[in-house]
This record gives structure tokens, C-alpha cells and sequence, in this order.
């Protein structure tokens, strides 16, 4: 059998509608936090993980939901960003799991990222407990809206994604 190697294409530079580099979020120590990336996808998760770093903030990150509530279980969040969609514990229950742990874990606000935003569809995320529903293919600014208002304690959405 013949192999062939092709080396990892680079990710672009910066994504048309990325923040804008003044970084004035990231600027602000108050605003850092630590985020915890939920997504069965290594590719979304090196890319969300790398907006986090451009933001200034930190990140770990989880493959499926049973990893996230363990990792709620023993780590310090301030975010959680959750695929839907992933084999197993999906996000849904991921998210109703967190919600029911003992401690400030069950406050820590939930950011899904999801295809699937339909009204229906992110009516039950939101009732599931997440803030704010990220339509993927993610638009760069729409999530980093979404980062912003989860950090500074903004009210929970009850509509449907903007984004």
C-alpha cells in the first residue's frame, strides 16, 4: 500500500470578519477568563482555541459532553463554548448536567455553537440552560460577541441567534 503525506495546509492569517487587533478586549485584566472549548471536531476546537488566545484568554478543551462535565466537575470555568451535535453525552444533556452540579460550576455561563438554529431548536438550548446560540458556519465576530457578553455577565438572550 502507497502512502502519501500531505503537510497541514496553514490556517489563513485572520478571517475577513475577524476582531478588529486593537485588542482592547483582551486589554482589560478584568475581562480574561478561562474557557472551556466543547467540540468533537479537532478542527473547530484548534480554531476556537486560537480566538480565545487572541482574546487574551485561556482554554481547555473537551471532546464529547461526559469530558466537559468532568472537567466542570473538577476545573475553574468562566465559559463554556458547547457543540450540540457530538457523539454520546451531546450538548444538550451535557448542558442540563452542568446545570445540575453542586457549586458556582452550575452558573458558569454556556455558549452553544451549533448548524442547527432553527427556532425550535434554540428555544430548547436555551431552556437547557445555555446563554447564547452561535450559528455555525461561525462568523469570527459573531462568536466573539457572544464571548464578550457571556464574560461581562450580560442578560441571557431569548431569542434566536443573531448569528
Amino acid at each position: 500500500m502507497t502512502r502519501i503525506h500531505f503537510p497541514p495546509t496553514p490556517l489563513p492569517e485572520a478571517p475577513v470578519d475577524a476582531p478588529s487587533p486593537d485588542r482592547s478586549f483582551a486589554a482589560a485584566p478584568e475581562r480574561l477568563g478561562h474557557v472551556l472549548i466543547v467540540d468533537d471536531n479537532e478542527i473547530n476546537l484548534r480554531v476556537a482555541k486560537s480566538l480565545c488566545e487572541l482574546l487574551g484568554l485561556t482554554s481547555e478543551l473537551a471532546r464529547d459532553g461526559l469530558e466537559a462535565i468532568d472537567a466542570m466537575r473538577e476545573g475553574a470555568f468562566d465559559l463554556v463554548l458547547m457543540d450540540i451535535c457530538m457523539p454520546g453525552v451531546d450538548g444538550v444533556e451535557a448542558a442540563r448536567a452542568i446545570r445540575a452540579l453542586p457549586g458556582p460550576a452550575a452558573d458558569v455561563p454556556i455558549v452553544a455553537v451549533t448548524a442547527n438554529v432553527e427556532p425550535k431548536e434554540v428555544a430548547g438550548y436555551l431552556a437547557a440552560g445555555m446563554r447564547a446560540v452561535v450559528a455555525k458556519p461561525v462568523k469570527i465576530s459573531c462568536l466573539v460577541t457572544a464571548i464578550r457578553e457571556a464574560l461581562e455577565a450580560s442578560p441571557p438572550r431569548q431569542h434566536a441567534a443573531a448569528c
